[in-house]
């Protein structure tokens, strides 16, 4: 499966041509599903929240670009999240 890394660290990943699988904290997750029911859906590792998946047909770009820059700075380097501001 093709993944989003930053420093051998995944932020996301893509199951499918039309999913995309983005992890994001818990309550981030809840979030984004709540606010966009018809596009986002919680998915689970075991009984664990893990990401959140995309229909990529359905959401528009601007929020996949914004879920996708919320989970890599999740995932990298302080000092590289901060230079990219």
């Amino acid at each position: 499966m093709a993944s989003f890394r930053i420093r051998d660290k995944i932020f996301a990943t893509v199951p499918d041509d039309a999913h995309l699988r983005i992890m994001l904290e818990d309550t981030e997750i809840r979030a984004v599903v709540a606010e966009h029911p018809d596009v986002c859906s919680e998915v689970y590792w075991g009984k664990r929240l893990s990401c959140v998946v995309v229909d990529l047909a359905r959401a528009t770009p601007q929020l996949v670009d914004e879920l996708l820059t919320e989970a890599w700075a999740r995932k990298a380097p302080k000092r590289l999240v901060r230079d990219a501001d």
